[in-house]
């Protein structure tokens, strides 16, 4: 594939948008695709929603001027060539399934059936279903949890040399970072080592696409040249959501054109001209105004950080997370506020916010809330969510009986019976009550969320602890998803 070196120069250029301008302008009559061919308003309560009619916008692959995603060979392509000269890679594509369909198209671009992928048991469910679908064996890197925040913030680069070391037949790594909570591993140095052993590097850094347009916020994984690196140019960019980016650095380890194959299996083929056109716009004004943008993000982020430093039972992690349980450093942008000192959990503050100050926060665990600045926000934004943390900090007394906000599993990884494709693909399953499975092999996924990091995945047996651990969470308010039964009573296990 050619390379246009002007099309990667002049990043105040929208291609793939002014292609779509100017289709919008000249649309034919049009005997074909989408039903409402353009002319057909939504219905009022849709437009009311939209904010107008969006029909026009959504142009198709048959229009004479729209690039095809999945064989992209004018505006579209030159977008994507734009889209690796502002985050620095050698080539990028746009996804139009988010980062969960890079994540999958990383892995199962890069490791075949029956072969190894070192990857940390704390991933994103997209990353157990790319180990499903592409019959890897998976090698996982067991959690070390943060003594304080209580989730496996950032991965230990010696324990990846000691299974680098106990498995020859690594062909890839998959590694998270930054995570939900914005911690980051020290990537540079797994790249390093991995690099060293002839294995691949792909990163899930769906939380760090705005990372590359500042430079006092860490490197991202594209400037420490990970092979595959997975964004969601959506979660911190403001590109539309399901819009994001997956970006390939030419080391030698990945098959480019592998990853476009693959790509082309998993994304709709109808792909969406408005979810691309918002990434091509994003991507140009991250490019052009990114800079000035997030010095006003960080300042932001770091007077709400020593504001909630100041109040009493909040605290809001800095700089001393550096250093401990393996991490190398964090996003300033991402605010993990423990709130557990109150003797309320993350989860009640959350509902607190949402339905007394009309604020939703990102995320909530037993213990913290996690916010995001992002480029959208303003000092009046922000100063709301500092006045209303005050306000819940002034009626809420700090108590010493915080430790009861735990969200730890059980220690050590559980046993694997059954291989995971396996396991899931598995036509002879039964289903039993849920306090009747210990000594079963599962059929199906527990995962606690949060912390979102599986307790058991098809093919692993559950043992008391397990099954003890799964009655805590419920009883803290925390939630299990992956069981067919939404009420938690049955699951479904492999016949042996």
């Amino acid at each position: 594939m050619t390379t246009d070196s002007t099309s990667r120069d002049d990043q105040t250029r929208v291609p793939f948008l002014e292609s779509l301008i100017d289709e919008k302008l000249n649309q034919p009559t049009s005997f074909h695709m989408p039903g409402h061919k353009g002319t057909k308003a939504p219905h009022p309560l849709l437009q009311e929603f939209f904010g107008g009619n969006l029909h026009p916008a959504d142009l198709v692959e048959i229009n004479h001027n729209v690039d095809y995603l999945h064989s992209p060979k004018g505006a579209l392509l030159k977008a994507q060539q734009l889209g690796a000269a502002a985050y620095g890679a050698d080539h990028t594509f746009y996804l139009i399934n988010g980062s969960t369909v890079g994540n999958m198209a990383a892995i199962m671009s890069t490791v075949g059936p029956q072969q190894k992928i070192i990857m940390s048991r704390a991933s994103h469910r997209s990353v157990y279903g790319a180990v499903v679908l592409s019959g890897a064996i998976p090698v996982y890197i067991e959690p070390e949890y943060h003594p304080d925040i209580e989730f496996p913030l950032a991965l230990n680069v010696n324990k990846i040399k000691e299974l680098l070391q106990q498995h020859s037949d690594v062909a890839a790594i998959h590694i998270t970072s930054p995570n939900y909570y914005g911690v980051m591993s020290d990537t540079a140095s797994i790249c390093h080592l991995a690099h060293a052993h002839g294995v691949a590097v792909l990163v899930d850094e769906a939380h760090g696409s705005h990372l590359c347009f500042h430079d006092d916020l860490p490197r991202s994984a594209v400037a420490l040249k990970a092979d595959i690196i997975v964004q969601s140019t959506h979660k911190t960019q403001g590109s539309l959501t399901q819009s994001a980016m997956l970006h390939v650095n030419d080391n030698g380890f990945v098959n480019r054109a592998r990853t476009a194959q693959v790509l082309s299996l998993l994304q709709s083929s109808s792909p969406s001209s408005i979810l691309l056109a918002s990434l091509d716009a994003t991507r140009m004004q991250m490019a052009t105004e990114g800079q000035q943008r997030l010095s006003t993000v960080i300042v932001l982020s770091q007077n709400a950080r020593n504001t909630i430093q100041r109040m009493d039972g909040l605290w809001c992690y800095g700089d001393e997370l550096i250093g401990v349980n393996h991490v190398f450093t964090y996003d300033p942008t991402k605010l993990i506020i423990r709130v557990s000192d109150l003797g309320l959990s993350g989860f009640k503050v959350s509902s607190l916010l949402r339905n007394q100050y009309n604020i939703e926060v990102e995320f909530a665990d037993l213990k913290h809330i996690i916010c995001s600045i992002t480029v959208a926000d303003t000092e009046l934004t922000v100063n709301k969510l500092l006045d209303a943390l005050h306000n819940l900090a002034s009626t809420n007394s700090p108590t010493a009986n915080s430790n009861e906000m735990s969200i730890r599993p059980p220690n050590g990884l559980p046993q694997s019976a059954i291989n995971l494709r396996d396991a899931y693909f598995a036509t002879k399953t039964h289903t039993i009550p849920l306090c009747d499975a210990i000594g079963c092999v599962l059929a199906e996924n527990v995962i606690p969320y949060p912390p979102g990091i599986p307790l058991l995945v098809p093919g692993e047996i559950m043992e008391q602890r397990h099954l003890d651990y799964i009655h805590h969470l419920i009883e803290k308010g925390s939630s299990i998803v992956g069981l067919e039964d939404l009420s938690l009573k049955t699951i479904r296990i492999v016949d042996v």
